[in-house]
């Protein structure tokens, strides 16, 4: 199990630098916080909430606050999406279970926010 699951974080992970590469043409995407929160914009608020849901196990609600705050089209919005879903991935795959989530979800989730920015061809993944 836990070579197959090792298998499923580098797959993620090479999906996540694929997408970042062709989209945002960086290796990898790394969405950061202002320092001050008055600072914040929309996409950094939204990224602060998801991931302050996720660290508290709340992923799934996470999940679609992100779907429901995503600005088509802003490459912004996409970095936090790529970074959220790479943080997930870091995550420990039992308090994932835990939590009523999966690497499979993951991968999932990375594969429509690539869909949804014209990236198709990830199926076999």
């Amino acid at each position: 199990m836990a070579v197959q699951d090792d298998h499923m974080i580098r797959n993620i992970q090479d999906i996540g630098r694929l997408i970042a590469k062709l989209l945002l043409h960086e290796q990898q995407p790394d969405y950061r916080l202002p320092e001050n929160e008055e600072d914040y914009t929309e996409a950094d608020k939204l990224f602060s909430t998801i991931m302050k849901l996720a660290e508290e196990g709340k992923i799934n609600e996470a999940e679609n606050e992100l779907y429901m705050g995503m600005v088509e089209d802003d490459a912004d919005y996409l970095e936090l999406a790529l970074t959220f879903y790479l943080y997930l991935n870091d995550m420990d795959g039992d308090f994932l279970d835990d939590n009523d989530y999966s690497r499979e979800e993951v991968l999932e989730g990375m594969k429509d926010l690539a869909s949804d920015w014209g990236v198709t061809g990830l199926e076999a993944f």
